[in-house]
């Protein structure tokens, strides 16, 4: 039976500027079992960072304010933990690959440094065994002739070798949860899917739980057992990867399966949701999605949809779900997609 290790309850999370309250995060629940990849898809400033950044406490405050919601780390309420705190569990039981590893990893500080302080922050350990371990977690990760590499700057490996150097930071302290923020970002196809596989061995290896940022549906197809699609800092759609692929419910993330290229496709040009998604300084009354959706209804852009609960685990928010809407077969995967190989074995 899966466990819960990770639980978010109703969270709410605002940035304070000048200009106003951004609502971020709007009142998301998401939960993370025991040894699954969860992948968190929608596009870019819909909430995915900041939600998981809230969750390790990496969010300045101010500007950032939690205005509501819990946090529970296996078992426990961390909402309210202070940064001391947070310190003994970052690193330790939660860790993050962050999007740039160039910006993420220090300039002036030797790659090896930069592994090995984490394990002697965490861990009763000699200088000389950190050292060790790093070297190992190096060669785990893929860096050629790993000794050297533990004395070499940022700047002398390429991007893809940088991104190992993060991964190798995130899980020599072996976390329980590893929180990957957009990890193929501006590598090539090739490199993307090493860094994927990478992460998957990594994975079952060390028992780690995994939560992936992410717009990109490829990489969902290749990593995650379960998916939550986010939209304007809430939840619309979550369900295993299978019935998300095949069998969307909310039109976005039919737009997004839509939006996707596929091998053989012969359009001319690649179908994409149109419009823009809304401001955040004063998000729409009813369905955020309503002013872009070619299903939308009064009632729509009136009353926020309440979720409805499906079977195997799929939830959707949604007005096309009410017994009075006329029903309609979102295309997903199956209509789309149907000339690929399915990349993960049961999607």
């Amino acid at each position: 039976m899966s466990r819960k290790i990770l639980e978010i309850k109703d969270l709410h999370f605002s940035f304070d500027t000048y200009a106003g309250e951004v609502q971020a995060v709007r009142g998301i629940s998401l939960y993370l079992n025991k040894g699954e990849t969860l992948a968190i898809v929608g596009e870019s400033g819909c909430g995915k960072s900041v939600t998981v950044q809230t969750v390790m406490k990496l969010v300045p405050t101010p500007p950032g304010r939690l205005k509501s919601g819990k946090i529970i780390y296996c078992g426990e309420d961390i909402t309210h933990y202070s940064q001391k705190e947070m310190q003994k569990l970052r690193g330790s039981e939660m860790s993050m690959i962050f999007q740039d590893p160039m910006t993420s990893l220090n300039p002036t500080m030797r790659i090896g440094r930069q592994i090995t302080e984490g394990i002697l922050k965490h861990e009763n350990i000699s200088p000389d065994k950190a050292k060790q371990r790093a070297i190992e977690m190096l060669a785990k990760v893929g860096i050629a002739n790993p000794e050297k590499g533990f004395k070499r700057y940022p700047h002398q490996f390429s991007g893809g070798m940088r991104q190992r150097v993060m991964i190798a930071i995130a899980l020599v302290c072996n976390p329980n949860v590893l929180f990957a923020d957009e990890p193929t970002t501006a590598l090539d196809v090739t490199t993307q899917a090493q860094i994927l596989e990478l992460i998957n061995e990594l994975k079952q290896e060390l028992e780690t739980s995994v939560v992936i940022i992410t717009h990109d549906l490829g990489v969902v197809a290749r990593t995650a057992e379960r998916v939550a699609v986010m939209y304007a800092g809430k939840i619309v759609e979550t369900g295993l990867s299978r019935d998300i692929f095949y069998k969307p419910k909310h039109p976005y993330t039919s737009g997004l399966l839509e939006s996707m290229p596929s091998a053989g496709q012969v359009e001319k040009t690649l179908t994409s949701i149109k419009g823009t998604p809304p401001d955040l300084f004063a998000p729409p009354k009813g369905c955020s999605f309503a002013p872009r959706c070619k299903y939308c209804m009064n009632i729509c852009t009136q009353t926020d949809p309440d979720e409805v609960q499906l079977e195997n685990g799929h939830k959707v928010s949604c007005w096309l779900m009410n017994p009075q809407a006329e029903k309609r077969e979102l295309p997903g995967r199956k209509s789309r997609l149907s000339t690929q190989k399915p990349l993960k074995e049961g999607i």
